[in-house]
């Protein structure tokens, strides 16, 4: 079992909820542990199609040559809301998750038995474009990621089989990130600090959204996370 953090805080997340530990002293290498029958592996990818494709072909080829063998990929961790009917904090287990550059549907099939509900898609940056998100979801898109469709991607191609978590940690019309913050976070999911600095002082309105950003968005992952160890779990059955 390969789970993927896209984030430092999704990394925190589901280290915590999957109980695994480190393999050495450098955070960024795999962490590994046990839930119910499945050995588990989690690993920090950085956020985005391309990070997230490069990561799985290298773990693919890996374990093809004597690594550990992967039979199933989880990728877990939040999203952005676009219906103004769903809360921040709630989980959506999407039926369709699509590429937005190329257009490729794949067909999500978790272990777990929660009803499948509407579609999420994979994005290749962050956008606060509201035009394009109200269009998103007038076409039944629940949420938008940065990775899923490149997980299934590439799952798909090796025949190995893929779930995704994801939890609305954010919404685009709460007004709680602006184009300057999302320009000031690095390709791993952490943040530019000094340039955060730099805005909070020009603008002390940041330090308020962001905090409320933080513990929501922190919120959204630990719920995503337990929601893989659930799908982890229902592997045994």
């Amino acid at each position: 079992m390969l789970v993927l953090a896209p984030m430092p805080l999704e990394m925190h997340a589901i280290v915590k909820a999957f109980g695994v530990q480190p393999t050495t002293a450098d955070e960024l290498d795999p962490w590994r542990g046990q839930v119910g029958g499945s050995d588990v592996k989690v690993v920090h990818i950085g956020m985005g199609p391309p990070l997230t494709r490069a990561a799985l072909e290298r773990l693919f080829d890996e374990s093809a040559h004597g690594g550990d063998p992967i039979d199933h990929v989880m990728n877990a961790g939040i999203c952005g809301g676009l219906d103004p009917g769903l809360d921040v904090g709630t989980l959506i287990n999407p039926g369709i998750i699509v590429d937005n550059t190329s257009g490729a549907e794949f067909r999500h099939q978790p272990p777990i038995d929660d009803p499948l509900a509407g579609k999420l898609m994979t994005m290749e940056a962050a956008t606060l474009n509201t035009e394009r998100s109200r269009r998103f979801f007038a076409d039944g898109f629940l949420a938008v990621d940065m990775e899923s469709a490149a997980v299934a991607e590439v799952c798909e191609a090796r025949g190995c089989a893929w779930s995704i978590y994801r939890c609305i940690g954010d919404r685009y019309f709460d007004g709680l990130l602006d184009e300057r913050v999302i320009a000031a976070t690095n390709q791993d999911g952490s943040g530019n600090m000094a340039e955060i600095a730099r805005l909070i002082e020009a603008d002390p309105q940041i330090a308020k959204n962001l905090d409320r950003l933080r513990r929501e968005t922190s919120h959204a992952a630990k719920l995503a996370a337990e929601a893989a160890v659930r799908g982890c779990l229902a592997l045994d059955r």
